[in-house]
């Protein structure tokens, strides 16, 4: 791809609404800048992707947990 793009599904159009259980992801990535609002999108261990709010202090905290592990 060339520089500035991204891919629609790399970037987050809602948020979940649950709260994020730490324990069922594996891994996140911080969308691009180049997306309309900025966000977390989580691996869960089966596979899924899950849109977060990158604010909610929930988010930040399983991102904390999952940067040490």
């Amino acid at each position: 791809l060339a520089a500035g793009f991204h891919h629609p599904a790399d970037c987050c159009t809602h948020y979940t609404p649950r709260k994020i259980r730490c324990v069922i992801m594996k891994d996140y990535f911080i969308t691009s800048s180049g997306c309309s609002q900025p966000g977390v999108i989580f691996l869960t261990k089966k596979g899924q992707r899950v849109c977060a709010n990158p604010f909610d202090l929930g988010v930040q905290d399983c991102m904390r947990s999952l940067k040490l592990n």
